[in-house]
């Protein structure tokens, strides 16, 4: 995978998984969605550029919570 987009619930979460991503090399882009759905609190989203596996496995070892994530086309 060379890109993911994780989605959180809260601003606390995104930075910590920017700041996780970042220190594994990653590339990132972090925003806030205007229309969380319910559920999804203030509703950040992150896009990981590269090492996305690396990334993913990182945040469920370092209990960093994500709502969701999608590979987009």
């Amino acid at each position: 995978m060379d890109k993911v987009i994780f989605k959180f619930n809260s601003i606390t979460y995104a930075i910590k998984a920017k700041n996780t991503a970042e220190r594994l090399g990653s590339k990132t882009r972090m925003l806030k969605n205007p229309n969380p759905k319910k559920g999804e609190g203030c509703g950040y989203s992150l896009t990981v550029f590269g090492n996305t596996d690396k990334v993913k496995d990182a945040f469920d070892a370092g209990k960093i919570k994500y709502t969701g994530y999608e590979i987009p086309k």
